[in-house]
């Protein structure tokens, strides 16, 4: 939960996105966990890398993990229902397509102002458009229904099935699509949360209308991401050293909904004043950008609590108060609570 021409092949290896400050000795952003290791010294950010470790990207699903054979004798794509002529696909015809590989981050729409359920990864896949242009769209047509081998269902307009960014994925990272992450193929539906990226597809169907499992269930049909913002560093009940500098950090997303993130503020006094943090590392609108904040422990003890808020490229701004996840995503910015202790 709470998830026409075919195009020329592209990758993003190019990363428009290493807009990244001096980290570790090399300059390269490391994984949270190597800093200590690797005897780098400086700021510990969480994130600590624009890429989420497969082993950290968050996991959801209705029941078990299902096991699927892609072997063309166990597994093949159909895409039926409204189309002019059904169409089998095997695990190699899609592999074999020309690809488009690029950064995609998830958020669960039960994620509760900033918490653990949001990791992005670099995809690799085929632009759904692709197979619908193969199979001949009916004109009354108006949804694209997925089933799923975990009986999980969903549906997405035919406009957002389309969209050139709209992939059916089938690498994770460099490697083939985990199981628990929907091998051998999930959807990645940019702008939407986990609800509407559906993995373990076997069937796409093109229908009238569609509700699908979650709406079922009272959640939003539309499932559209909010603009948020997650605060890494510091953990909720973590103590800082009284009088020494501290690092706050975390990331921010919105999906492209409102046009990427402009800027990431940090408050320490309840939200009285903020400082601007500083954008250390970004990428698409479609992925998180990544922030942090310098700031100087008071040399008294007591309980500090730090607040983040993201502000969109179209001018929108996270406001302290707002609904939680249900039925359609949380919007109120993250806040951590925390300890200064000499």
């Amino acid at each position: 939960m709470p998830r026409n021409k075919e195009p020329k092949r592209e990758t993003m290896k190019r990363r428009k996105f290493v807009k990244i400050l001096a980290i570790s000795a090399a300059g390269a952003a490391l994984p949270i966990g190597d800093f200590e290791a690797a005897g780098v010294t400086g700021p510990i950010l969480k994130p600590g890398s624009m890429i989420t470790s497969i082993p950290d990207f968050y996991k959801l699903q209705i029941g078990n993990v299902p096991a699927i054979n892609a072997a063309p004798t166990h597994w093949k794509l159909l895409v039926t229902g409204l189309v002019e002529k059904n169409q089998l696909f095997t695990y190699a015809d899609i592999t074999s397509m020309p690809s488009i590989t690029a950064m995609r981050t998830l958020k669960c729409i039960g994620d509760d102002f900033g918490t653990t359920q949001m990791s992005n990864a670099e995809w690799t896949g085929v632009p759904l458009r692709v197979f619908l242009d193969k199979a001949g769209i009916k004109p009354e047509a108006e949804v694209v229904v997925f089933r799923c081998r975990d009986s999980y269902h969903t549906a997405i307009p035919i406009a957002d099935a389309m969209r050139e960014e709209t992939l059916l994925a089938y690498k994770m990272n460099g490697v083939d699509l985990p199981k628990e992450h929907g091998y051998p193929i999930r959807l990645l539906n940019p702008g939407h949360y986990g609800t509407k990226n559906p993995k373990w597809i076997i069937t796409i169907q093109l229908a009238k209308k569609h509700e699908g499992y979650w709406e079922k269930r009272g959640w939003d049909p539309v499932a559209s991401v909010k603009l948020a913002t997650m605060i890494g560093t510091p953990e909720k009940d973590s103590t800082i050293k009284a009088g020494k500098t501290y690092t706050i950090s975390g990331a921010a997303f919105d999906s492209g909904n409102h046009g990427g993130i402009r800027s990431v503020e940090v408050s320490l006094d309840e939200g009285k004043t903020w400082k601007a943090a500083e954008i250390w590392a970004s990428d698409s609108p479609l992925a998180w950008t990544l922030w942090k904040c310098t700031w100087r422990a008071p040399d008294e003890e007591g309980p500090v609590n730090v607040y983040a808020r993201a502000t969109a490229n179209d001018g929108l701004m996270q406001k302290a108060t707002g609904f939680d996840s249900a039925p359609a995503g949380a919007v109120s910015y993250h806040t951590v609570e925390a300890k200064v202790a000499k």
